[in-house]
């Protein structure tokens, strides 16, 4: 399950998956959030993951894929999770993203999104 909210005064997207990620599935939202990047240029993602079981392995590769495409299309990535699935992303993701990422653990979602919107560049 995937769910997407664009927010475009922020220029900032939130993914919620969950469950099971169907190839179908992936492909309408990598369609919207690739719709949003050429309206915007760099943007922000908020990645909340709840309950998550995997993907089909034709998802699997056109995230790959769509990652690959669009590493600089980033500013800023916030991804809600449980320490698990935190230590796989930072351990097959991290290495590859060029911008700012910070994990929040579940609870602490309203954080993670003001972290998100937080203006680039400003002190607390």
């Amino acid at each position: 399950m995937l769910s997407y909210k664009e927010y475009d005064n922020a220029q900032a997207v939130e993914i919620v998956i969950g469950g099971r990620v169907s190839t179908e599935e992936f492909d309408k939202v990598a369609g919207k959030l690739e719709a949003f990047i050429t309206r915007h240029g760099t943007v922000r993602v908020l990645e909340v993951v709840r309950d998550f079981e995997g993907m089909d392995a034709g998802a699997f590769w056109h995230d790959i894929k769509f990652s690959l495409r669009h590493l600089q299309d980033f500013s800023r990535v916030a991804v809600v999770s449980s320490p698990e699935i935190r230590n796989l992303w930072s351990a097959l993701v991290a290495p590859f993203m060029r911008c700012e990422v910070e994990h929040f653990p579940p609870h602490e979602l309203e954080a993670a999104r003001d972290w998100l919107m937080w203006p680039e560049g400003a002190v607390d």
